[in-house]
């Protein structure tokens, strides 16, 4: 076994006999120690997870999908659109239906090749420069919908 696998095997006997679907907060520190050991928490893991700490694979699979930080997939870049009513208003909707076209995923999805993750947030705070998102936390401003391909360009990689 490699040394992963040990780690992975060490984590779940740990959690085994304390963590369940009754204690939430049990399965969300053992799901952020898998995380901290994959870079994510692959589909793969979740199932073994589940079957460690007796839980319905769909709590696993909705922890990992709403649970702040936590991803089913590693990612090189995090792209986050604001939806609040000042960015809607001002475009930010087709914004979002910009960057989820380009990329060809939706709010909560990672591209196949891992390079970007999509999400939105209510509100970034900035709504005088209205719409906005960030890229891996560079908040870009008074963005248009002709701009998603440059700006996505921008953050590529040849390995994306």
């Amino acid at each position: 076994m490699e040394k992963q696998e040990i780690t992975l095997e060490n984590i779940l006997e740990r959690y085994k006999d304390t963590a369940g679907p009754g204690d939430q907060q049990a399965v969300i520190a053992l799901l952020r120690e898998v995380q901290q050991l994959y870079g994510c928490v692959p589909d793969s893991v979740q199932q073994r997870v589940a079957q460690a700490v007796d839980a319905a694979p769909s709590l696993i699979t909705a922890l990992v999908r709403r649970v702040p930080g936590l991803t089913p997939a590693a990612y090189r870049h995090r792209i986050v659109v604001c939806t609040g009513p000042r960015c809607s208003a001002k475009g930010g909707t087709a914004l979002l239906r910009a960057v989820e076209n380009a990329l060809g995923i939706a709010p909560g999805e990672t591209t196949p090749d891992g390079c970007f993750r999509l999400e939105t947030r209510n509100c970034l705070k900035q709504c005088g420069s209205a719409p906005n998102l960030t890229v891996d936390q560079t908040l870009y401003a008074s963005v248009r919908v002709e701009d998603i391909p440059n700006l996505l360009k921008r953050y590529r990689e040849p390995s994306c």
